[in-house]
């Protein structure tokens, strides 16, 4: 069941990534590069293979007419994707998103950035609008395999990622749990970028174990969920000595007639007064 949900979400990719925007990289651009003379040949052509402006300025004239031949080559009714605010929170991503069209030469990203911004797209002559239509969300396995996760509706550019709404999507097709990918993928080939979820866990972590030693949260479910963390040490202490008092409090309770010690023994499978309140009574009649 698993395997045809895989491939079932695949196929469904297939068709919605059809509709949606493309990002700045180009397969082979042999074409657009073929008359330009060396070194910058082989600089503008690596530039449109990534899709990426070197950080240097060389062969901005070659650059420039490339990028123009790049486009009458390889123009098509799709746009290309922009993310004009992308804002990370523990709990998922808000995006804006807007597509280029109509452009006067092939857009490519400033260096460093991951998708086209309002810069880029205005500086190769582009007309820009908010984007409205899917986006196909995949999750990115250690080995470099992908799986779509979900495929999300976008109005008017907006859009609220809700992390436990794709971990909902994975356990229901059979598929991997989110733990099991280390980035998510926003959007046909990354045009909206990308989440790195080694990050984002390790972020996630941080903030539970702080809100633990602020005496919030439960200590030994944190204890378990990170189990790696530098404080985890700090934080078994924390639940150690959270233990300890609930099972004092029910020590008192048992002695008080409020609790029998049958109950007491079943709900703390492991105390040091487990004894003591064994020989108050006979806990299983």
């Amino acid at each position: 069941m698993a395997g045809a949900g895989l491939v079932a979400a695949l196929l469904f990719a297939g068709v919605v990534e059809a509709r949606e925007p493309r990002g700045s990289a180009v397969g082979e651009p042999r074409a657009a590069v073929q008359e330009l003379a060396s070194p910058c040949r082989e600089q503008v052509a690596a530039e449109l293979r990534r899709g990426e402006v070197d950080a240097g300025v060389q062969c901005e004239v070659e650059r420039r007419l490339a990028l123009r031949r790049q486009l009458r080559g390889g123009r098509s009714l799709v746009g290309f994707g922009l993310v004009e605010r992308a804002t990370a929170g523990l709990a998922g991503l808000s995006l804006l998103l807007s597509e280029a069209r109509g452009c006067a030469r092939w857009p490519l990203r400033l260096p460093g950035r991951e998708a086209l911004g309002l810069f880029e797209a205005k500086a190769a002559g582009c007309w820009i609008r908010r984007y409205t239509g899917p986006l196909t969300v995949a999750g990115v396995l250690p080995d470099g395999g992908r799986v779509v996760a979900l495929v999300v509706e976008v109005v008017e550019g907006h859009l609220e990622l809700d992390l436990a709404r794709i971990a909902v999507s994975l356990d229901r097709r059979g598929l991997p749990d989110l733990d099991a990918f280390v980035r998510l993928e926003l959007g046909a080939d990354g045009w909206a970028g990308s989440l790195d979820l080694v990050v984002q866990r390790a972020r996630l972590a941080d903030w539970h174990v702080a809100s633990v030693q602020r005496g919030r949260g439960v200590a030994a479910l944190c204890s378990v969920r990170h189990p790696e963390h530098r404080q985890a040490d700090v934080v078994r202490t924390l639940a150690l000595t959270a233990s300890l008092r609930r099972q004092e409090a029910d020590l008192r309770a048992v002695q008080r007639g409020e609790l029998t010690p049958r109950r007491f023994l079943e709900r703390h499978a492991w105390s040091p007064y487990r004894q003591l309140v064994a020989a108050m009574g006979a806990p299983w009649e």
